[in-house]
């Protein structure tokens, strides 16, 4: 274990010796029949596995998006739940075939880690959440105060620098897991915590008797585009997840959903799956398994969802949100 703690700064950075290149993973992953795809642990709205062992959640849907579209079955996954110090080193790996973790798509991941963010799946911000009665409603508030963050984060970076600029005297707290980091925050070993926003505040939705417990601050942290994260080198596989996540974005614009019949998802004019080394059908199966981007946040994290929280920024553009898709239609 020491010696790959030595290790790891060389290996992130020249990737793994295992990665796999263009056209390696889709064939790895129709040999053995299912994908294996990394996800949260206990990541509320996002990746949840129920008491009868189904995963569930945002992020575990787009990992079933990619099986409709490579393998024909939304069900052919294996989930392979991650900690945010290990999930891009598993990826680097090749343990897992795609990761769709609530990861930060950030310059140094993108450029310096042999890893490609193919697409954005969730816009989101980073925030700091309170107990109410500590009274603090602005991030210089919190001067004193002991605020919990989980290591190997965007957002333990984010926060130390925002810190810095307010002038302010803050103890950070750093832990491992996101379970690790709530039980704290919980038993009151540290008066705030900061992650991105979706997670807070689906934590405090899922426990609605205790919502006047807590307060957001008013600051946004930082920017935090979420989305899923491949090996960069296999383009291949890069471009399969990148229009599996279009897909979802530009049949929401068509108003093309789960229950429409075949001739609505014809009538969009997609490519064939040729050039995806993929068969015809699979887009169809995309759609039909999983359904369209709104209705996979909206059961997810929305009003079909105790969550219910609002799509914000991860509205249509036609709504005034960022989600665009990109054309998509058959020469």
């Amino acid at each position: 274990m020491i010696l790959r703690s030595v290790l790891t700064l060389g290996l992130m950075m020249l990737g793994s010796a295992s990665a796999q290149t263009t056209g390696e993973t889709l064939s790895a992953v129709q040999s053995r029949g299912y994908l294996v795809c990394g996800v949260g642990i206990d990541d509320v709205g996002f990746a949840t596995r129920q008491a009868d062992g189904r995963w569930t959640g945002f992020d575990v849907d787009f990992c079933r998006a990619v099986a409709a579209a490579v393998l024909g079955d939304a069900e052919a996954v294996e989930f392979v739940p991650l900690d945010s110090l290990n999930r891009l080193k598993v990826l680097q790996d090749g343990k897992v075939d795609v990761l769709f973790r609530t990861t930060t798509y950030n310059f140094t991941r993108d450029v310096t880690l042999g890893l490609e963010f193919p697409a954005i799946t969730y816009y989101d911000t980073q925030k700091v959440l309170v107990f109410a009665d500590t009274g603090a409603s602005r991030l210089a508030d919190l001067d004193g105060m002991t605020l919990c963050a989980n290591s190997g984060t965007t957002s333990i970076d984010n926060i130390r620098i925002a810190i810095d600029r307010a002038g302010i005297d803050v103890d950070i707290l750093e832990i491992a897991s996101q379970s690790g980091r709530w039980r704290a925050f919980f038993g009151r070993e540290c008066e705030a915590v900061t992650a991105d926003g979706s997670d807070l505040a689906a934590r405090v939705a899922s426990q609605p008797q205790y919502r006047s417990d807590f307060s957001l601050l008013e600051d946004d942290v930082s920017n935090e585009p979420l989305g899923a994260v491949v090996r960069q080198s296999d383009t291949e596989w890069v471009h399969i997840v990148r229009w599996v996540v279009n897909l979802t974005i530009a049949a929401e614009a068509k108003g093309v959903a789960q229950n429409s019949d075949l001739d609505q998802i014809s009538a969009m004019g997609l490519p064939s799956g040729a050039a995806l080394e993929l068969t015809d059908e699979w887009a169809e199966s995309v759609i039909t398994e999983v359904g369209n981007y709104g209705e996979i946040f909206e059961r997810n994290l929305g009003t079909g969802s105790a969550l219910k929280l609002q799509r914000g920024l991860n509205r249509l553009w036609s709504d005034g949100g960022l989600m665009y898709p990109l054309p998509m239609q058959a020469p």
